[in-house]
């Protein structure tokens, strides 16, 4: 069974650009990729970087806030 989505123009410009880029078969197939990676995505990537940080010294970093 399909039905029909309203999207404006330019989101379904997007999607074809994507699903270009994808090699992806259709619509339906681009619209389920991409709701699989957000799925995987974690809700916040707040310090997952932080064993590689840049430790600065207090003068660098009152030097970086300006």
């Amino acid at each position: 069974m399909t039905t029909t989505i309203a999207v404006r123009e330019a989101t379904r410009d997007k999607l074809k650009r994507i699903m270009k880029e994808e090699g992806a078969q259709s619509l339906d197939q681009t619209i389920n990729s991409l709701m699989e990676k957000a799925e995987r995505m974690p809700k916040s990537m707040f310090g997952a970087d932080r064993p590689n940080a840049i430790h600065l010294s207090d003068r660098e970093h009152e030097e970086f806030q300006r």
